[in-house]
């Protein structure tokens, strides 16, 4: 295995705890938090691959090693932080939400076509919105997995490079930056934290995915 490669392994696990930390939560995200281990190693593989966040981040650590008294506590703040609230709630979990310059159905239409262009069909439910951010983390979990297998396998990357790049400046970088800077007063701190680390990671693969491609190019 080459370090890219390696590389690109770790950032997509990175990207696939993100998508597991804003899901609803469950038994095995309280045993992970309760452990230490959703935080300590969430924050650990971010550096190991962006060790220039390493300050940025110490100061999420604290928030995301947060332990909850239970299951019920654990849900409790993720309801009071994404789906509680009188008119909406303290954060969105839709990318829509933050988009006030277009309608969210042209939003929408753009990141199916994104992802019916790798032949990822999105859920049928009402609550799989494609631009849920669960539903974005995930995209670039089997972006950055296909880089990985084309680098292994000395095949051309750069196509899964550009998605990425593209999907990361049009889409979740803006997204988890309207989250970050939205003011909660019922965000959890361990919600908080997760977002202020998937907004801190998501930046840093910007500027690293476009070095690539740049170096690629060359």
């Amino acid at each position: 295995m080459t370090e890219t490669s390696r590389s690109a392994i770790v950032r997509s696990s990175i990207y696939g705890e993100l998508s597991r930390g804003f899901a609803y939560p469950g038994a095995e995200l309280l045993d992970d938090i309760e452990a230490g281990d959703f935080g300590f190693d969430l924050i650990d593989l971010v550096t190991d691959v962006h060790p220039d966040l390493m300050g940025m981040l110490a100061s999420v650590r604290p928030d995301l090693e947060t332990r909850p008294a239970d299951l019920v506590a654990l849900e409790g703040d993720y309801l009071a932080t994404f789906e509680a609230g009188p008119r909406k709630p303290p954060l969105s979990l839709y990318e829509g939400s933050y988009v006030t310059d277009r309608p969210r159905a042209d939003l929408l239409l753009e990141i199916d076509a994104f992802y019916r262009h790798f032949g990822l069909v999105p859920g049928e439910a009402p609550r799989d919105f494609v631009d849920n951010v669960t539903a974005e983390l995930e995209f670039l979990q089997f972006l950055v997995a296909k880089e990985a297998q084309a680098v292994e396998q000395a095949l051309d990357a750069a196509p899964y490079r550009r998605a990425q790049h593209d999907f990361l400046d049009r889409h979740l970088v803006p997204f988890l930056i309207a989250m970050d800077e939205t003011p909660g007063e019922r965000t959890a701190p361990f919600y908080r934290g997760l977002v202020r680390c998937a907004r801190c990671f998501a930046e840093a693969e910007s500027v690293a995915v476009a070095r690539r491609l740049s170096a690629s190019a060359a």
